[in-house]
């Protein structure tokens, strides 16, 4: 999700307190308008505060054991909400009496931009002495104030001084220089009845307050894509209770206002390529209409209970069609899925479909402007008299079912290599010697890889590089990218073909599969915790009805790896899917390169220590008419 939508959710999270009473200002889906793209919204957070602090997560983030750590987080959240709002994380927990919401909102030929709203009903007086003690604070930091009047009310304007060259910073052992191109950014904002408006375009702080004040136009509750998916989530609550959160992006159209509205040297390299976005609507997935959904938190006898609806009306055509997922009621997890995983999870593809439809997306993305780039490699693999001479459709595809497993795992000490990822494909009956022939006609003439016979198994990995000779350094840009896996392996075994992050860790998944070691090993599917969220997932009727995914975390063992990562002040190298994805998405614009890590993490407790407020997630997906339903929740772990 977007950036700033998870800084208010992580800003509500961290400073919840109390409020007055509830607001009697329209819904905020009524006061964004259709264009808006991208959108979140807390329905209130007096509510959501109780809420939270009945959580295990909300009583860990009141731990005295992490107070300093969660300071520097607040102060980091701080200074991205100064600048882009020109609020505070303050501001925002304790002004609103009703609902919270922020969105991107693109209106056609002008720059995209957020806006975060906040019902202040009741609360005018203090939202006034707040505002004005934050410009003073603001423009003592070396902000400049203006104001302008728009239809009789005043809008305050704070212009931030641009960006300068970073002075070196320590954080734990590591001292690093960040230089950012100087960037200068204003703040809006204002009243308009008993909302305060803040957004960092003028021209959208006046449309939603023309918008509150008369409501012309057409809002985003009026988008049909956005009705089909509340209407969609909002009728599987139980009793009708209205959700703590919602919210709500048009993904194609939300990652273009992004890429036009960033600035800095990495967003105006992004802007001299061709758009990902466009490339994607061109290849059929402009069939994604919009996807959303909401969250119930301690309302449903979970910590947690979350619903997402991606609207995606058939016929789907070229790429999208990969996405036509066949369902099954079988998810049992094989016996060579370990009990120590992190998480896991089953899902069932076509691969032939897959194939028969990718060259496409892969010319669009790889090669623009170019087509035949796929076909050419697909017969050059089978025709260069140097290369492999594997036809992939016949050779490869054609022995592949559509059963798909995936699990993570984590060895200990953490580092930054510590998590294990393992992807297994079902084989057709009777093919795995077939399989196996085609591995080693895929691998076996490249110079580059090796074949390690374990339990009579191949395992083909890279061969380890030899020590680096220095070299001149190279742009980034024009860098190749390095292998998505290392470090890692694949082999056929037992109806399977397993592909793994770590080609080592291989080498336990095929002991297990040794019939003589089976009976001894449990697995992920016989653990107390499975069983449990199995059994609720049962209790939302899943038993016995087709879906196309299930999925199964500990969180405690996913966040684990993150969380060490923080304390040892590397969590800017992370290789973990968690820790890339936070990278990215806590990795401020105007930044190139690998960013600096944000948060200190030298006062955090030991893992061990506070890992008993993480629980267990359960998800599910079934596929149905007008596109996919996604349903999910978080229970507590016990101790």
């Amino acid at each position: 999700m977007f950036r700033f939508c998870s800084a208010l959710l992580l800003s509500a999270i961290l400073l919840c307190t109390s409020y007055s009473a509830s607001a009697v200002s329209p819904s905020a889906d009524q006061i964004f308008p259709d264009s808006t793209k991208g959108f979140f919204s807390i329905r209130n957070l007096k509510d959501f505060g109780e809420q939270w602090k009945q959580t295990q997560f909300g009583q860990f983030m009141d731990d005295p054991l992490i107070a300093e750590f969660k300071k520097g987080v607040q102060k980091q959240l701080t200074e991205r909400m100064e600048t882009t709002f020109g609020l505070t994380l303050d501001g925002i927990s304790s002004l609103p009496s009703g609902e919270v919401a922020v969105g991107m909102i693109a209106v056609p030929n002008q720059i995209p931009g957020y806006v975060l709203t906040m019902d202040v009903t009741g609360k005018r007086t203090e939202t006034d002495e707040y505002l004005i003690k934050l410009t003073q604070k603001l423009v003592s930091a070396g902000a400049k104030k203006s104001t302008e009047t728009y239809k009789g009310q005043q809008i305050t304007v704070l212009t931030f001084p641009p960006a300068e060259v970073q002075t070196p910073r320590t954080l734990g052992k590591t001292k690093i220089e960040i230089k950012v191109e100087p960037i200068e950014r204003k703040a809006y904002y204002m009243f308009r009845q008993d909302v305060l408006i803040a957004s960092d375009q003028l021209h959208l702080l006046r449309l939603i307050a023309d918008r509150i004040a008369d409501q012309s136009g057409k809002s985003l509750a009026a988008v049909e894509a956005y009705q089909v998916v509340m209407k969609r989530c909002l009728g599987e609550i139980p009793g009708g209770t209205p959700p703590t959160m919602r919210w709500y992006v048009e993904p194609l159209d939300y990652g273009e206002s992004v890429r036009i509205s960033l600035r800095g040297p990495t967003a105006q390299r992004q802007r001299e390529k061709p758009s990902i976005f466009s490339i994607l609507k061109q290849q059929g997935f402009d069939a994604v209409q919009g996807i959303g959904g909401t969250v119930s938190v301690k309302t449903e006898a979970h910590e947690a209970v979350y619903r997402t609806f991606v609207v995606a009306k058939k016929p789907y055509r070229l790429a999208m069609r990969m996405l036509d997922l066949p369902a099954r009621t079988d998810f049992t997890p094989p016996a060579w899925m370990p009990a120590d995983l992190a998480r896991c999870t089953m899902f069932n593809v076509e691969p032939m479909t897959i194939l028969d439809n990718f060259g496409g997306l892969f010319d669009a993305l790889v090669t623009p402007g170019e087509e035949g780039v796929w076909k050419d490699i697909v017969e050059g693999l089978e025709k260069d008299p140097y290369g492999p001479r594997i036809n992939i459709r016949n050779e490869l595809v054609a022995h592949l079912g559509t059963r798909v497993f995936s699990m993570s795992r984590y060895e200990k000490p953490i580092t930054v290599k510590s998590e294990s990822i393992v992807v297994a494909v079902e084989l057709k009956a009777g093919r795995e010697s077939a399989m196996q022939a085609s591995a080693k006609k895929l691998f076996g003439n490249d110079p580059e890889m090796r074949g390690t016979v374990h339990n009579s198994y191949t395992i083909w990995h890279r061969i380890p590089e030899e020590v680096p000779v220095p070299v001149k350094p190279v742009a980034a840009d024009d860098r190749d990218a390095p292998p998505f896996f290392p470090d890692g392996g694949v082999v056929v075994a037992k109806g399977h073909l397993f592909v793994s992050s770590n080609a080592n860790y291989l080498k336990t998944i095929l002991d297990r599969l040794d019939a003589a070691n089976a009976s001894a090993q449990t697995t992920i599917g016989t653990v107390a915790e499975y069983k449990e969220v199995n059994q609720i997932l049962a209790g939302m009727g899943l038993a016995g009805k087709p879906h196309y995914f299930q999925f199964f975390a500990r969180t405690y063992e996913l966040v684990r790896p993150t969380y060490e990562m923080i304390r040892q002040d590397q969590m800017s190298h992370s290789q973990t899917l968690l820790g890339k994805l936070l990278n990215e998405l806590f990795s401020p614009e105007e930044e190139s390169g690998v960013r600096r890590q944000l948060f200190d993490g030298s006062t955090l407790p030991e893992f061990e220590k506070v890992q008993h407020y993480f629980g267990k997630v359960g998800i599910y997906g079934v596929a149905e008419e007008n596109g996919y339903f996604i349903k999910g929740f978080m229970v507590e772990r016990e101790h």
